[in-house]
């Protein structure tokens, strides 16, 4: 049940707040059903903000349901058949808890960001679910294939009029990010099977879609890899048993040196690639179609060189006008896609409002205290995290490590200098790139949060990494170094499984550090201390 905590006069002080939106504190936490983060009511953010807002919103059920309409019937039996697909139905509540808070240029352009998502994301779910054998077989059922979800998908350009589909990002990955406790389910199908449910999250709910038999059945092959981590590799059993269909179906591992940048290794990391290309040539039955792959590079180069620009707005000044949860899932989903007709045609809109900032000074968001970095893996039930800590104590995001991700550029003239740079961009996956091949690469976040102009680290600290847990004393001797210059909180979570870590835990760390250190007052109050046990 809600009922107000503040009163509209006391918020707003006047009628032309009223209309414009200005508060002095948003007050956001008012707006929650009590025992959760949903909201009783729309965020009203004055007349002008609140109309394009909810035309936005409008888009995106529009968007929902043109899916629907592709096929009805196909459609609602992959309803009743996977679990996961009934998250989608709460996209729109979704993206509202991405944007709050948001005002003006910051809006439009974290809702340009979101709308990329939600067209790709619908393209994406329709081309696997028209493929599934499961929904009955159909022309595009051997044209379909298999990626991993940490494998870029980029190598299926080179063969026109064929689709891959990163297996575990909708079915998997994505699920807490919408629903936070949709995880838990698989995490348990998972432990069920004998699995340890003391590590990291993410490929206990890969396994658990696996093992209760989840994942769409497309095309004749599956494309795996060593990406990120070791503990990524525990579900490969489960995994091999689903996507390969007991062995029916062939199967290549796209393997990628942890020594990324050890010239050694180069060689290797190009060799993969080739034999990459020839597996998927005898699969299709056709030659790789370089000309058509060049092109897809040459408009994923553009989107990077896009994003550098963006990413120098970040660090040179307070105009970027991309919050911290849209920044780092646009950039994220953007490296596994590639320059794909929806990142293409938004990437340049983004740019534009960068500029238009820059231009006439705008500041989308004025009540920054402090510029962070945030750093190793973030909670993926909590992605909106970065939004409570701008919301409730002025602690702005301004870039995160897994953003800082394949962004080279591609040389597309010299094929062998093309398959090099290649390499480097398939090594350089989301977590990934700063957690693995030696210390120093942990290490980066002091250069980074120089580079960005941060005065602060928000360190996420994953219970279920191992690897990470074995560098935290490493990192606090090294942090003791920095602790003059950088103020350094710990923000505990567990991924993708909220009973573990919950929510209010997080907040809890921070609000200590806030208060007993820095001693500083909240900008929302009622941010500081509320129950989202219930919420999804």
């Amino acid at each position: 049940m809600w009922k107000r905590k503040v009163s509209i006069k006391e918020q707003y002080g006047s009628l032309k707040h009223f209309l414009k939106g200005d508060e002095d504190c948003h007050y956001i936490g008012q707006r929650y059903i009590e025992g959760t983060n949903i909201f009783a009511r729309r965020e009203w953010r004055g007349v002008k903000d609140t109309s394009y807002a909810f035309y936005r919103w409008l888009v995106t059920w529009v968007k929902m349901g043109g899916l629907v309409a592709r096929d009805p019937v196909r459609i609602v039996k992959a309803f009743f058949r996977y679990r996961w697909l009934s998250a989608y139905l709460i996209a729109p509540a979704m993206i509202d808890r991405w944007i709050e808070g948001d005002r003006g240029m910051a809006l439009r352009c974290d809702l340009a960001a979101a709308d990329c998502m939600i067209s790709d994301s619908v393209d994406t779910l329709w081309a696997s679910l028209r493929a599934d054998r499961k929904l009955g077989e159909t022309e595009w059922t051997d044209k379909t294939v298999a990626f991993d979800y940490t494998l870029p998908k980029h190598l299926i350009f080179g063969f026109p009029g064929t689709y891959a589909i990163n297996m575990q990002q909708h079915a998997a990955f994505m699920l807490p990010l919408i629903r936070k406790e949709l995880g838990s389910y698989y995490v348990d199908q998972a432990v069920s099977c004998g699995i340890p449910g003391d590590m990291c999250t993410l490929p206990l709910v890969e396994t658990g879609v696996a093992v209760v038999g989840e994942y769409p059945d497309i095309g004749n092959f599956w494309m795996t890899t060593n990406n990120p981590c070791d503990a990524n590799m525990m579900d490969n059993n489960a995994m091999y048993r689903e996507l390969s269909a007991n062995g029916k179906k062939a199967v290549h591992p796209l393997t990628t040196p942890l020594m990324y940048d050890d010239p050694t290794t180069k060689e290797l990391g190009v060799h993969e690639l080739y034999e990459a290309i020839e597996f998927m040539e005898q699969q299709f039955g056709r030659p790789f179609d370089w000309e058509a792959f060049r092109e897809h590079l040459r408009a994923t180069n553009q989107v990077n060189r896009e994003e550098l620009e963006r990413w120098d707005i970040y660090a040179r000044t307070d105009n970027g006008c991309l919050n911290a949860v849209l920044q780092g899932l646009f950039r994220i989903y953007f490296y596994q896609q590639g320059g794909t007709k929806y990142f293409a045609k938004t990437s340049p809109k983004l740019l534009k409002m960068f500029y238009e900032c820059v231009e006439k000074d705008i500041k989308p968001f004025p009540k920054t205290r402090h510029r962070a970095l945030a750093w190793s893996c973030g909670s993926t039930y909590y992605i909106q995290g970065v939004s409570w800590l701008y919301n409730c104590w002025g602690i702005l995001c301004v870039i995160n490590m897994d953003s800082l991700t394949g962004h080279n550029i591609i040389d597309t003239e010299d094929e062998e200098i093309m398959m090099e740079d290649l390499a480097d961009w398939y090594s350089h996956t989301p977590m990934r790139t700063h957690t693995v091949g030696g210390n120093r690469h942990i290490l980066q976040m002091f250069e980074t949060a120089e580079k960005f102009n941060c005065d602060t680290i928000i360190m996420y600290d994953d219970i279920g990494c191992k690897g990470m847990a074995g560098a935290q004393g490493l990192l606090e001797e090294e942090f003791n170094k920095y602790r003059d210059r950088f103020h350094i909180i710990w923000m505990p979570h567990s991924l993708m499984d909220p009973r573990i870590v919950p929510p209010a835990e997080a907040r809890r760390a921070v609000n200590q550090y806030m208060t007993d250190v820095l001693h500083e007052e909240p900008l929302d109050p009622t941010l500081v201390d509320f129950d989202d046990s219930m919420g999804w």
